[in-house]
């Protein structure tokens, strides 16, 4: 008989491929195959936080949902990377057994598509919650605005760290999972916290829900206004009525790639150029209320305000030069040694700076010095130091050439501060004052240094450093200097 004839005469063929089942009919007139497919599990999903701690001796049975629904097989096997920690059984029930971690895994019985796991950590007792607290500084929110909660637990490192929100006057506010509280009505909500851990500690609070009061007109304060390349800017408005809701303002920027507005409506200037910003409430009647405002990043401008944000730090790390910078203060702090002695102290902008004294040629910084202590120490001596970048290996201190350094700042007087200011009309940078960066140039290093500062033994002080700015003349410095004085 030949592999034809065997063909003919047998009942059927079945043949197994992978998802597929193929019946072949084999008979004397025709063969025709038959498919039939079989759909694999392609998801897990665990109805339990990926980190599970439990005590020892406890037992849990993991939820769980598979898919498709028309998976043909929906069975689970289930895996103990450490069973001496924890097991699990078929059914995904996990049994705690000594302390320690270990990962319990659940994949598809048939295929290997998918693979859902679990962190379990098996701890000797349960650390509960005792006390939650709100960290928020205002327990305000706006009708349709919401209010992200935030909060603090104690003991801080609890066993189950996980909440359970809910709103006891959904008619007034609501809040979901997240503790995020949005408002509804007027008036004065009350939102409960759980714990969830097997004691569940339970607080309630009160949230504040104000009406929405409508914005009739808004202008800013400047049409137009400069900034420094990597200021933050917050804009002036006259906003009418005075306590109308802001927060239904949306910012827009012409060119953001130029300055950029954050969440809080802060303009923050990241690249040369100019833009329009337009703040705009729509509130769909069809009469929107719009303001807007022209701003210029500009070359050459600082503006270093350290009330805001230090872009200062202390210079070199040795033994002459000992203190402590206070980024959020601008203040730097001098710790001399056991004898009286001078110290030096070099203040040095990170990240350097682009200068363009066409447009800036005053550069000023306003320093408050401890009592006395400028004026007892009479060979003090301090300069502007520049130097690197834009293919300049050197460039050197202000007025070098003039004074050797000695004094070569301008110095008065600003209530309790000085004012140290370079006037690049006047002075130039380096020997021979050779450098000029009548354009944009970019210096890597640019240093307020101040040597020779006498202190008495075991003496400490602060060095107060309120701005540093640059100018486009004296006399617009002097006007500063006259209007802060006054506020001294």
């Amino acid at each position: 008989m030949t592999y034809k004839n065997i063909l003919q005469k047998c009942a059927f063929v079945a043949l197994i491929t992978g998802n597929l089942v193929m019946t072949v009919s084999c008979n004397d007139d025709d063969v025709s195959p038959v498919l039939e497919e079989r759909v694999l599990v392609k998801e897990i999903n665990l109805e339990v936080t990926p980190e599970l701690p439990l005590l020892i001796g406890t037992d849990t049975l993991i939820k769980y949902t598979v898919g498709p629904d028309e998976a043909f097989n929906k069975a689970l096997v289930w895996k103990s990377t450490v069973p001496d920690v924890a097991t699990v059984d078929a059914d995904g029930r996990i049994t705690a057994i000594s302390a320690g971690s270990t990962v319990i895994s659940a994949r598809p019985a048939v295929g290997y598509s998918t693979t859902s796991t679990i962190n379990v950590k098996v701890v000797n007792e349960i650390i509960h919650i005792t006390d939650i607290n709100l960290t928020n500084e205002e327990l305000e929110v706006f009708v349709t605005s919401t209010l992200p909660l935030t909060w603090q637990i104690t003991p801080a490192d609890p066993t189950y760290p996980g909440l359970i929100w809910k709103s006891l006057t959904p008619d007034k506010a609501t809040v979901n999972e997240k503790g995020e509280v949005k408002g509804v009505a007027e008036g004065t909500a009350r939102i409960q916290v759980t714990a969830t851990d097997d004691k569940h500690f339970t607080k309630e609070f009160e949230i504040k829900v104000k009406p929405i009061i409508y914005i009739e007109s808004m202008e800013f304060v400047k049409e137009t206004d400069k900034l420094a390349l990597g200021e933050t800017y917050t804009p002036q408005m006259n906003v009418m009525p005075a306590d109308a809701t802001l927060s239904y303002i949306a910012w827009e920027s012409s060119k953001p790639d130029v300055v950029e507005i954050d969440e809080k409506g802060r303009f923050v200037a990241k690249a040369y150029g100019n833009a329009v910003i337009t703040a705009l409430a729509d509130y769909g009647d069809g009469k929107p209320v719009k303001a807007t405002m022209s701003v210029s990043v500009s070359e050459g401008l600082m503006n270093d305000q350290f009330t805001i944000e230090n872009i200062w730090q202390p210079f070199g790390n040795f033994t002459h030069r000992e203190f402590e910078w206070m980024e959020n203060d601008g203040v730097l702090r001098i710790f001399p040694g056991e004898d009286k002695t001078y110290k030096a102290v070099r203040i040095c902008r990170t990240g350097g700076f682009g200068f363009n004294v066409t447009n800036y040629p005053i550069m000023a910084f306003k320093v408050k010095f401890p009592e006395n202590v400028f004026e007892t120490s009479t060979s003090i001596e301090w300069y502007l130091d520049i130097w690197g970048g834009s293919g300049i290996t050197v460039a050197g201190k202000y007025g070098e050439d003039t004074d050797k350094g000695k004094n070569a700042m301008t110095v008065v007087d600003c209530g309790e501060y000085k004012v140290f200011y370079a006037d690049f009309t006047k002075k130039f940078l380096g020997k021979n004052q050779q450098y000029m960066p009548t354009s944009l140039t970019k210096y890597d290093t640019v240093e307020l240094q101040f040597w020779k500062i006498w202190y008495e033994t075991n003496e400490t002080g602060s060095i107060y450093v309120d701005w540093i700015k640059t100018f486009e003349s004296e006399q617009e410095l002097k006007d500063l200097i006259k209007n802060e004085s006054g506020k001294q």
